[in-house]
């Protein structure tokens, strides 16, 4: 308690949950022996990748404005990009597979332009705002319709 204010206490608390609960839900997306047998019978991947996106949707990088939150997402965009594939392999368990499947599509598209525009660069300044604001918040309402596309 000495390094951890004791106010402070809550919040630590409430990381550390939403971490374990991404890292679960990491685990668990990658775990073939639970997907479904293609018999029809829900998914057990499924939950996790629902726990996974909502985690990914509280980053500020979804929430805040694009055009100046842009140069501190590359993590976010990481995630992003990472949790697609695992959506993509979950579209035979969600109500609307052709909604998943587009808004992944949005998704990548996104990302891609995101990658192209250099918005985060390595070793040099972000892109410009007039490019990477547009690309990031097509990110953000590509994350948001593929949240909805998997349900809750």
């Amino acid at each position: 308690m000495s390094t951890i204010r004791k106010g402070r206490l809550p919040a630590v608390v409430a990381v550390v949950a939403v971490a374990l609960a991404v890292l679960a839900g990491c685990g668990e997306s990658t775990t073939h022996a639970a997907s479904s047998g293609g018999n029809g019978a829900p998914s057990a991947t499924l939950p996790a990748l629902r726990t996974k996106l909502a985690s990914i949707s509280l980053d500020e990088c979804a929430t805040k404005p694009a055009e100046q939150i842009y140069p501190d997402c590359a993590r976010f965009v990481r995630e992003v990009q990472n949790v697609v594939p695992a959506a993509r392999a979950e579209a035979g368990q969600v109500a609307s597979p052709q909604a998943l499947t587009k808004a992944a599509d949005a998704v990548d598209g996104a990302v891609n332009r995101f990658t192209q525009d250099q918005c985060i660069p390595v070793n040099a300044p972000p892109g410009p705002a007039a490019d990477c604001g547009p690309d990031l918040a097509s990110m953000q309402e590509g994350l948001r319709a593929l949240v909805a596309a998997v349900g809750r």
